[in-house]
C-alpha cells in the first residue's frame, strides 16, 4: 500500500525493509530519543515485524523521490474507540532540517483522520525531547498526561484542522491530490480495503 501527496510517498513496510529500519533505530541520534535505548538485534527485529504486520498497525517508510528517509506509523488502531497511536523518526539525517518530515506527518494524519476514520491520535514523547514536543504541539497535539519520563499528547481531528501551522503548511505545499494505491489485503482493516477497491 502506498499513500502519496505533499511531495512525499508513504510505503507500507514489507519484510525487505526491516533491516534498514533496524539500522536507523540503532543509530545514536534515534536511539537516545526512545524509551528503550538498547540496540535491537536481527531476531528482535524479525519478532517486531511479525507482531506489527496486521490490520491494527500501519507502519510506512517515508520516501522523498527514490530515497527512504525514515519511518512513520499509526499503531494499535482501535475501531471501537476510534483511537490510534502515532510516531515518526527520521533515519536519514540529511532530511532532519527540511520540511519533508512535516509533509509526511500531514499525509499520515490525513490517512488517520480521513481513511482510518479515527477521532483521535495519541503520541508518547520522552521527557526532554523538546524538539519533538514543540513540533507536535505545532501540529495541534495537546498535553494529556505525564507518567515518569513519558509525556502523552492527544490530537483530535478538529484540533488538527484548526492548527494554524497546519493551515500555513497546506497553503504552501504542492496541491496534487492525495492518492492511496494498492490492492486489498488481509493485513488491512475492511474500510481501507473498500477505499482500495474503489480505486480499482
Amino acid at each position: 500500500m502506498i499513500l502519496s501527496g505533499f511531495g512525499v510517498e508513504l510505503r507500507r513496510i514489507v519484510h525487505a525493509d526491516i533491516e534498514q529500519i533496524r539500522e536507523w533505530r540503532n543509530s545514536d541520534v534515534v536511539r537516545q530519543q526512545m524509551f528503550h535505548e538498547e540496540l535491537i538485534t536481527e531476531i528482535q527485529q524479525e519478532t517486531w515485524f511479525e507482531r506489527v504486520n496486521n490490520p491494527m498497525n500501519y507502519y510506512f517508510m517515508i520516501y522523498v523521490g527514490v530515497s527512504p528517509i525514515g519511518l512513520i506509523y499509526a499503531k494499535h488502531v482501535d475501531p471501537s474507540t476510534m483511537l490510534g497511536e502515532g510516531g515518526i523518526f527520521v533515519g536519514n539525517h540529511r532530511f532532519l532540517s527540511t520540511d519533508f518530515p512535516a509533509r509526511a506527518s500531514l499525509l499520515m494524519l490525513y490517512f488517520c483522520f480521513n481513511i482510518l476514520e479515527l477521532n483521535s491520535s495519541l503520541i508518547r514523547i520522552k521527557e526532554g525531547n523538546n524538539v519533538a514536543i514543540s513540533y507536535n504541539q505545532l501540529l495541534g497535539y495537546k498535553r494529556h498526561s505525564v507518567v515518569g519520563n513519558e509525556i502523552t499528547f492527544v490530537l483530535t481531528k478538529d484540533g488538527f484542522e484548526a492548527s494554524r501551522y497546519v493551515q500555513r503548511l497546506l497553503q504552501v505545499l504542492p496541491k496534487e491530490s492525495i492518492k492511496l494505491l494498492g490492492t486489498p489485503s488481509d493485513n488491512n482493516l475492511e474500510l481501507i480495503n473498500r477505499h482500495l477497491n474503489l480505486k480499482g
